[in-house]
């Protein structure tokens, strides 16, 4: 009783086809996925602010760097993702920013500097009022 019910069988690619002068239809594969805006910070070692503002590699510098503004800015934007009210994706966190720009007619202002410090008083404006509706929703106080 030595049967065999199967055989290994070697996988041959199959070739299809195509009439003469027709080239098979490829579509370009995208082999870069999008990293969700919450894991960006691990996979490229800075946060994704830094790359939107083009601050380089001296924005951690406690003379002359950016370490403050982008937290705060950074603390805002996953509020909005914990609350639900953005996506995870960078998409989702660029249009957000660009509508923050856009409230504080920040859009033609070229100088760096101006736009991340006003960006940054806005965001912890916006953090500390919602922290206050927050407060208030809990608490049940007028």
């Amino acid at each position: 009783m030595d049967t065999i019910f199967r055989k290994k069988t070697d996988i041959q690619e199959i070739e299809e086809k195509l009439p003469e002068g027709k080239q098979p239809d490829r579509t370009p594969v995208d082999d870069k996925v999008e990293v969700p805006y919450s894991e960006y910070e691990h996979t490229k070692g800075h946060p994704f602010i830094v790359d939107y503002f083009n601050l380089g590699g001296t924005w951690e510098d406690p003379q002359g760097g950016f370490l403050e503004e982008v937290t705060n800015i950074q603390d805002y934007i996953n509020s909005l993702i914990n609350s639900g009210e953005i996506n995870n994706s960078l998409s989702a966190v660029k249009n957000r920013l660009k509508a923050m720009e856009k409230e504080n007619n920040l859009k033609e202002e070229e100088r760096i500097i101006v736009k991340i410090g006003i960006l940054s008083a806005y965001a912890r404006f916006l953090n500390d009022k919602d922290t206050l509706k927050g407060k208030v929703r809990k608490y049940g106080t007028r």
